[in-house]
């Protein structure tokens, strides 16, 4: 939402409620608000509208003929503009399943059409509000991205180049000397790990970055995971990996890098859980006709109720075992997971091990066409 203009499209198939609430909100008791209001006749007119150009404010009706308001959630979803609209459901009927359903759909609000239009407002109100603090938070995690970036870019390019050259030289120098070797080593370690450090900060970067700019195409989730499996099994050959792959599981539409980095850092997380050996499982299952799930579990040393809280946190690293991470690697895979419209949630007991549950839409392509050319 640019700062100086309100936006609402209302949503409805009669023509004179429509019209009632446009007329309503454009009134001019509310011409210091600087609302400006637009209306579409059915579900189909209302995506062209927001794919051109997005309102702040949507008013959906649940009940229209042909796109119902709830298809028109998943449209919103599967075109990756539900994030940017605040959706407002509108019923004549206030039954408790369709607001339990729109919420789940993503839908942020719910009004009985029976409602006064005035108490509306207040809704309408906190639906701009909340555009406020997205047009807020976009802004902090672009400049964000751009440090990162720079930071990242300078520290793991030029700056690391130049110290390794420095470290080799110097290495050279004290060949021979026990303390002089011993000291190159340290310094050596510290350096990796810096470059490390610069190559998550990249990460970071990438996963702020504008959805615009990435290649989206359709993905098989069962050759990406078991290429990182054999990466994983290279890097950890005392744990014992089992594949639990499920039928009918239709290709993903993402970008490959996003996906890839975000079940590495899954991946990663499970191998520092077992230093000393342990069973990994990777699941993956549908569930209803909606999401695809895929479960990462390790049977290490387990994340405490009070860890969990904070483990997609930037910047939060918190090992028993002493190693040490950036703390950017699992706010960066529940970003990227989060750009695909997904979701992703972690159940763990000390001693016993963790599974991180990712949940990655269907999309209504794959299920126009399940057989679809897939990416390998």
């Amino acid at each position: 939402m640019k700062q100086d203009e309100k936006k609402i499209l209302v949503v409805d198939d009669e023509a004179f409620f429509r019209e009632e609430v446009a007329d309503f909100l454009s009134s001019p008791r509310f011409a210091d608000r600087g609302w400006t209001v637009e209306t579409a006749a059915d579900g189909a007119e209302a995506l062209e509208k927001l794919e051109a150009d997005p309102a702040d404010v949507v008013l959906l009706d649940i009940n229209m003929p042909g796109m119902d308001g709830m298809e028109v959630l998943q449209q919103l979803q599967e075109r990756r503009l539900l994030d940017k609209v605040y959706v407002i459901m509108l019923s004549a009927y206030g039954v408790y399943e369709n607001v339990v359903e729109s919420m789940r759909r993503g839908a942020k609000d719910f009004v009985n059409k029976s409602e006064p239009l005035d108490q509306w407002v207040v809704r309408i109100e906190r639906g701009f509000e909340w555009q406020d603090l997205q047009w807020r938070k976009q802004r902090a995690e672009e400049e964000l991205r751009i440090l990162a970036r720079e930071v990242g870019h300078d520290i793991g390019g030029t700056t690391y180049f130049v110290l390794t050259q420095r470290v080799r030289a110097l290495a050279r120098l004290v060949e021979g000397n026990e303390e002089g070797e011993k000291s190159i080593q340290i310094i050596s370690q510290i350096l990796a790990r810096i470059k490390s450090l610069a190559d998550d900060l990249g990460q970071v970067a990438m996963a702020w970055d504008a959805k615009e700019t990435w290649h989206w195409e359709p993905l098989d989730l069962h050759r990406m995971l078991e290429r990182l499996l054999q990466e994983f099994a290279y890097g950890n050959p005392q744990v014992k990996i089992v594949r639990e792959w499920g039928e009918d599981i239709p290709p993903v539409q993402g970008s490959r890098p996003q996906l890839e980095r975000a079940f590495l850092n899954l991946l990663i997380n499970a191998g520092r859980a077992m230093p000393q050996g342990g069973t990994l499982t990777v699941r993956t299952r549908r569930e209803d006709n909606e999401w695809i799930a895929i479960d990462i579990t390790d049977t290490g040393v387990g994340i405490s109720p009070q860890v969990r809280e904070k483990i997609f946190r930037i910047g939060f690293s918190a090992w028993p075992n002493g190693i040490k991470g950036s703390g950017l690697g699992l706010y960066v895979s529940r970003k990227n997971i989060e750009n695909h419209g997904g979701q992703i949630e972690v159940k763990s007991e000390v001693g016993k091990g963790t599974t991180f549950t990712v949940r990655l839409p269907v999309s209504s392509e794959t299920h126009a066409n399940g057989d679809g050319k897939e990416s390998l």
